[in-house]
């Protein structure tokens, strides 16, 4: 049983083992082989076809001849000579006996058995081997009232023909099949070395690094261009993605050091004074340290925990506005007054994600407010589609336009009133785009549109349809 089961796997394994540029191969000349033996049997059978149809044809003529010979009257013991590949005719009475006969033809015994006999007077066309010469013949008959007319052909020529078309076929044939494993052989080479080239690419991109370093696309543009133009465009995405990867960790231990070393610095200043260190304000100075590490340290998992996600977030009906309201509930004693106006909006998210853009929206508001912070909510339509559109709005020295789109970079700070000093961590809006995005909206940075100084955050949701009420 293992034996049979090991014979059964080894041409699968053999098959696996291959290069693709042998299987391709093995697999073209396989067909044509199956295609040149099938083609050389049907023109073989063809061939025979033809000839022997052209034997009866002339066998039909020549026994119209004789019934038109005997139908005019004459009684002729001895037919006309045969021509054409006519072996023999003869004429039969009803008892089987020859009554006239061709020259050089049997004259009392018909050319075939009785039994035969009663088979051509039924329609059928055998093949006998003559007695007297050894010859294949070919016997049709035809019917003249009581009379049978027997026209035999040889068929030696058909054999022959057939016999030398299938020589050529056996000889031809192997040499097609080698020409043509030959040919595809050369052909898949020459299709694969793009391929061939690729790989080489992509080893000396494992050895040298991705920068400044792509596959080569062929000029041909076919499905290996395609290819190497995809795998280019990866590779660019896995390059900026390494690039800002390598960017956040260095700004990330950067920001990372700077409390660190404030608490350090504090630490060891409160150590040379000893007795004489105003306990109660170092560690009022040392929490500030410790909240805005942990406020970093916050930031850099949900931004770590949305990259890993890939786009991809929890979904379930969300009333954005009893959200919005729960959470300003929160800035009731906020250096600013947070005013708050909402209406009827759903959305299907994730609630604590959403949670998180309202919460670093508002607390961006009121970190950089003069005097108040204003929250929206409401249903609308953009592009024809419902959406939810948060707002906060306030109305500090806000963001020059140019920097509006950059401030969505991770650790990106513009300004002063907007520095490392005043709390943010840099992370607060790229943390409410992605999370945005993640959802199928956007967000953006506008002026107010009452004219006044300040800044309006406008985040734009898909809507949903509220749940139905039990």
């Amino acid at each position: 049983m293992r034996f049979a089961a090991r014979v059964v796997r080894w041409p699968r394994r053999w098959w696996s083992r291959q290069s693709l540029r042998a299987r391709l191969t093995l697999l073209a000349t396989a067909l044509f082989s199956f295609a040149v033996i099938s083609g050389a049997i049907l023109l073989v059978t063809l061939q025979r076809t033809a000839l022997t149809r052209v034997l009866d044809q002339s066998a039909n003529k020549t026994a119209s001849q004789v019934a038109h010979l005997f139908e005019s009257g004459k009684q002729p013991t001895t037919l006309p000579p045969t021509s054409g590949g006519i072996t023999a005719v003869q004429v039969v009475d009803a008892n089987d006996l020859v009554i006239s006969a061709s020259p050089g033809a049997d004259r009392h015994t018909a050319v075939i058995t009785p039994k035969e006999l009663k088979d051509v007077r039924n329609g059928a066309r055998p093949t006998v081997t003559s007695s007297t010469s050894d010859l294949d013949l070919r016997v049709i008959g035809r019917q003249l009232g009581s009379r049978t007319i027997l026209v035999a052909t040889d068929v030696s020529r058909v054999d022959d023909s057939i016999r030398i078309l299938t020589r050529a076929a056996l000889i031809g044939s192997p040499i097609a099949v080698l020409l043509m494993a030959l040919a595809s052989y050369g052909v898949v080479a020459l299709t694969l070395r793009p391929v061939a080239a690729l790989r080489h690419g992509a080893a000396d991109i494992t050895a040298a690094g991705l920068a400044e370093q792509r596959l080569p696309v062929p000029a041909a543009r076919d499905e290996i261009n395609r290819l190497a133009v995809t795998l280019n465009a990866m590779l660019d995405r896995i390059d900026s993605a390494t690039s800002r990867q390598r960017t956040f960790v260095g700004d990330a231990a950067h920001e990372l050091r700077s409390p660190l070393a404030s608490l350090r610095v504090q630490l060891e200043v409160a150590q040379r004074l000893g007795p004489a260190v105003d306990w109660a304000a170092l560690i009022d100075d040392v929490l500030v340290d410790v909240e805005r590490l942990d406020r970093l340290v916050a930031d850099l998992l949900t931004l770590a925990r949305l990259d890993e996600s890939g786009g991809h977030t929890r979904r379930e009906p969300v009333a954005v506005d009893e959200l919005v309201t729960e959470v300003v509930r929160a800035y009731a004693h906020a250096r600013v007054p947070v005013r708050l106006e909402t209406r009827p909006a759903h959305t299907s998210g994730d609630p604590d994600a959403l949670r998180r853009v309202v919460i670093n929206l508002a607390d961006n508001a009121v970190r950089y407010a003069a005097s108040e912070v204003d929250v929206r909510v409401e249903p609308g339509r953009r592009g024809g589609r419902s959406v939810v559109v948060l707002t906060v709005t306030d109305d500090g020295p806000g963001i020059p336009e140019h920097e509006r789109e950059r401030v969505f970079d991770r650790f990106y700070r513009v300004q002063e009133s907007r520095s490392r000093q005043s709390g943010g961590t840099g992370l607060g809006l790229p943390i409410v785009r992605d999370i945005s995005r993640n959802h199928g909206g956007r967000v953006r940075l506008v002026d107010r549109d009452d004219g006044r100084p300040g800044l309006r955050a406008v985040v734009i949701l898909p809507a949903d349809e509220p749940p139905a009420r039990s």
